[in-house]
């Protein structure tokens, strides 16, 4: 495990999958804002998703792959620690023999958690190294610590993106709640996971601890998804990329979302976790 910290806050990271396993408000009682796993609930805690959201089978120039964990292998990979200094470490994945046997192309994945004040900044780099482009979807997973009296609000109004039969209707309807996602169960046992189309770009967690989290990201979209029998915990999931949806496509480069990088380039995401009391 890693760590990093600085006045504000303490945040642990594990180096299988560069996973957060904890998150620590230093100026109030070392109080957890992270899930903490719990027995018949999520048995993880944050995912790193590469590269594919959601089932992990595709083709790629006419061959068939696929990967045995949903969201793609990096969150079982060992990732190296390329840097790290008190309050930032970054990790680093470069494809092997190994990696190419599932995803058969040259890259390195760097991703970055660096803190300042109270926020916590998440950065990820994909570096093209092979000799034509690369197809990818990406996003993340991060359980945050929430129970049923909490709230998430989008200040405009929210578009969904139901699900059938498990698939994701590309035919965004108008939220019942607008711009509003109560945490209570029943919304989870109705719906699922919940995929918006974003415009925003920003939200705020209620997450009724007495703790305010506000999410900045740049996405096309994103999921909302927690346990609907047990665990005090939601995921809000910023997505470059989409899970599988009906009638999608087995050749991964005619997905919808895709991100496509050309030879020798680099793909950039970040986003930020502010805390707020």
């Amino acid at each position: 495990m890693q760590v990093i910290e600085n006045e504000n806050l303490r945040v642990t990271i594990n180096e299988t999958g560069g996973l957060l396993t904890s998150i620590i408000d230093k100026k109030h009682q070392n109080e957890e804002l992270l899930y903490q796993v719990e027995e018949g609930s999520w048995p993880f805690q944050d995912v790193v998703i590469f590269p594919l959201i959601g089932k992990g089978e595709y083709s790629l120039d006419n061959k068939d792959y696929s990967f045995p964990l949903r969201h793609g292998f990096i969150r079982s990979t060992e990732l190296n620690v390329l840097y790290k200094v008190k309050n930032k470490i970054i990790f680093s994945f470069e494809s092997d023999e190994t990696s190419k046997i599932i995803y058969p192309v040259d890259f390195q994945l760097l991703l970055s958690y660096y803190l300042v004040d109270k926020t916590l900044h998440v950065e990820t780099k994909i570096i093209n190294k092979s000799t034509s482009p690369i197809y990818f979807s990406y996003g993340s997973h991060t359980g945050i610590k929430a129970n049923e009296k909490g709230m998430i609000n989008y200040d405009q109004n929210l578009y969904l993106l139901p699900l059938k039969n498990g698939l994701i209707d590309l035919s965004p309807i108008q939220f019942e709640y607008k711009n509003e996602i109560p945490l209570d169960k029943e919304i989870f046992k109705k719906y699922d996971t919940l995929v918006f189309k974003n415009d925003r770009n920003e939200l705020i967690l209620d997450n009724g601890f007495n703790h305010l989290v506000k999410y900045e990201f740049n996405a096309p979209l994103f999921a909302v998804w927690s346990n609907p029998i047990k665990g005090n915990f939601v995921c809000v999931e910023p997505w470059r990329g989409i899970s599988n949806y009906i009638d999608e496509p087995k050749d991964i480069k005619k997905r919808k979302y895709i991100n496509e990088v050309d030879k020798e380039k680099i793909f950039s995401y970040s986003f930020t976790f502010i805390y707020k009391n």
